[in-house]
C-alpha cells in the first residue's frame, strides 16, 4: 500500500484466551480419536484426509477469533481490514466506497456480511 491511510482502528478481540486455549485442547483431542477411529473404516484413507480438512478449518476459525489482530484502515476510497499476527500484516478484505453498505455491526459486500465494530470516529467518517 503505497497511499497513506486517514484513519485507523485496531477491531476488539471476539473472545478471551482461557476459553480459546481449552476450546483448542477439545478440539486437538477430538481430531486424535476421530483420526483413531476412521482407522477402522472403510475407506479409511479418504476419511482421514476429510478429518484433517475440518480440523485445518476449525482451528483456523478459532484463531481468527482470538490470536490475530484486525485493523481497520480507511482511505479517501475504501476500508481495509489487515490482519496481523506477530510481526506480518497482510490485507484481509478490501470494502469500496461504492461497492460495499456500512452499518453499525456489520459490512455488506458483495453479497456477503462481515462483522463490523467501528468507534464513533469511524462511524463519524463513513457516515453511519
Amino acid at each position: 500500500m503505497t497511499e497513506k491511510a486517514r484513519y485507523t482502528q485496531k477491531a476488539p478481540i471476539k473472545g478471551n484466551a482461557k476459553l480459546s486455549m481449552t476450546a483448542f485442547v477439545l478440539l486437538a483431542l477430538a481430531i486424535m480419536v476421530l483420526l483413531v477411529v476412521v482407522n477402522f473404516l472403510p475407506y479409511s484413507g479418504i476419511l482421514t484426509l476429510c478429518v484433517f480438512a475440518l480440523g485445518a478449518y476449525f482451528i483456523h476459525r478459532l484463531l481468527n477469533r482470538t490470536i490475530f489482530d484486525v485493523t481497520y484502515a480507511l482511505f479517501d476510497d475504501k476500508l481495509i481490514f489487515l490482519r496481523k499476527y506477530g510481526i506480518v500484516e497482510w490485507e484481509c478484505e478490501v470494502f469500496p466506497f461504492d461497492e460495499a453498505k456500512f452499518y453499525a455491526d456489520k459490512i455488506e459486500h458483495r453479497g456477503k456480511s462481515y462483522e463490523f465494530h467501528p468507534d464513533e470516529k469511524l462511524k463519524e467518517f463513513l457516515g453511519i
